[in-house]
């Protein structure tokens, strides 16, 4: 950055207040049954019921846990805001006073004026941060039968379901909702949007021009102060396990399983939270994998040949479009706030387009050389045995939509020695 525009805050001095950290308290029950339907030993009925803890962070030398940013007042600073720039003269310099959270010269005005001002940028409702029952959990239920079907072959059915609760929100108290305007964005045509393009993205809002730059006041607490939100997982799980022979393992199923999540009634009465994203519920589609591994040590010759197989499926796709301000104000009836020159909108509701699966097959062939008490075993692995070249991640951006940036590596060879003593 030029001489002229840099920031210097080695002379500032600030003082931060002790801030009191986390006090949560839970009972997180785990149990599980286990039932021979027919006295036989071959036909087990199984069920669980466990509930588990959101993760903490951890950070810092000491292992301090920490919660978001609760309990180190210096990370609650704003560190980070948002100005829209015309370079007038284009020279790739912001010519403005970038310390003045107003408007000025090439730089519009600081979407936070609290930008490094010693100042929270949160805070936090003390029933989050404590008490029984308060923090964010999921609960998991598994229900499932599991059958010999002849002498060393059995297979598992089992169904999921997980769910979440206690979610926390955060809360900009200094705008409400009716300090946002609604806008729709029209699609472009593309071969590979959903009907080729030219649908309607609604339900997009920008903050009203009065409203930009107010300092932020941000509160986390429940969201269910605001409405219902929800998130849970629904999937099932079958698989075989075959022994025929000694030293020959066969194994492998299917797994699918479907996300569904919803926030529209927060969304409602918080549009600060996704102001550009109107897909408040969001149901995936079933997302199915298939798994096979199978392993045979060859007798005498103590040659261990063993093959994996995996059918994935392939990335969710998001097609992120910079709609010019002159294309939102055909709706919104104004340009954009802050003198933004774009609205990033996405033009593929989540959860409903997704890439190529991902087939890959890899081998491996194994010497097992003993010795005494230790046994040495050199491998060959060959990865990607059919050099398959599927897409593992794509470029978002619509401009260049849809372009590969990850495909599945290209079929190589790796060798190994295992020594066991």
């Amino acid at each position: 950055m030029p001489r002229h525009a840099s920031i210097d805050l080695r002379h500032r001095r600030i003082t931060f207040e002790p801030t009191k950290g986390l006090a949560w308290h839970d009972i997180t029950p785990k149990m599980g049954a286990a039932y021979d339907l027919f006295g036989t030993g071959r036909t087990a009925v199984k069920m669980s019921l466990a509930k588990y803890m959101a993760g903490q962070a951890l950070r810092g030398a000491d292992r301090t846990a920490i919660f978001g940013d609760v309990m180190n007042p210096i990370d609650r600073v704003v560190t980070s805001t948002n100005r829209s720039w015309n370079d007038a003269n284009l020279n790739f310099v912001p010519d403005c006073d970038l310390l003045n959270p107003s408007a000025n010269r090439e730089c519009g005005a600081m979407s936070n004026r609290n930008f490094g001002l010693p100042v929270p940028g949160a805070t936090y409702d003390p029933q989050v941060i404590g008490g029984w029952g308060h923090r964010e959990y999921n609960w998991q239920f598994s229900a499932g039968v599991q059958h010999e079907l002849m002498p060393r072959v059995a297979v598992d059915a089992t169904y999921f379901r997980r769910w979440y609760g206690n979610f926390n929100v955060s809360d900009n108290r200094a705008l409400t909702a009716a300090d946002f305007d609604a806008f729709d964005v029209t699609a472009p045509g593309h071969r590979d949007l959903p009907g080729g393009g030219g649908h309607v993205v609604n339900g997009l809002y920008d903050l009203k021009p009065a409203k930009f730059g107010v300092p932020a006041d941000n509160y986390i607490t429940f969201a269910s102060h605001y409405g219902r939100q929800i998130e849970r997982w629904n999937g099932v799980d079958i698989t075989v396990n075959a022994r025929p022979r000694a030293g020959m393992l066969l194994m492998g199923g299917m797994s699918t399983g479907r996300t569904t999540r919803d926030t529209c009634e927060i969304r409602a009465q918080l549009p600060e939270t996704a102001p550009l994203n109107p897909s408040c519920h969001v149901e995936t589609a079933f997302l199915r994998q298939v798994k096979f591994i199978g392993t045979y040590t060859v007798p005498r010759v103590d040659v261990q040949v063993s093959a994996v197989y995996q059918s994935l499926p392939g990335p969710e796709i998001a097609a992120m479009y910079n709609a010019p301000t002159a294309v939102v104000a055909q709706t919104l009836g104004r340009p954009l706030s802050g003198g933004a020159a774009n609205a990033t909108v996405n033009l593929v509701e989540p959860g409903t387009m997704y890439g190529e699966r991902r087939n890959q097959v890899d081998l491996r062939v194994g010497k097992i050389l003993r010795a005494a008490r230790t046994r040495t075993t050199a491998n060959v692995d060959l990865y990607n045995v059919l050099n398959a070249n599927p897409v593992l991640a794509e470029n978002s951006s619509f401009a260049v939509w849809r372009r590969p940036t990850t495909i599945l590596p290209a079929r190589f060879v790796k060798l190994s020695i295992a020594f066991d003593f």
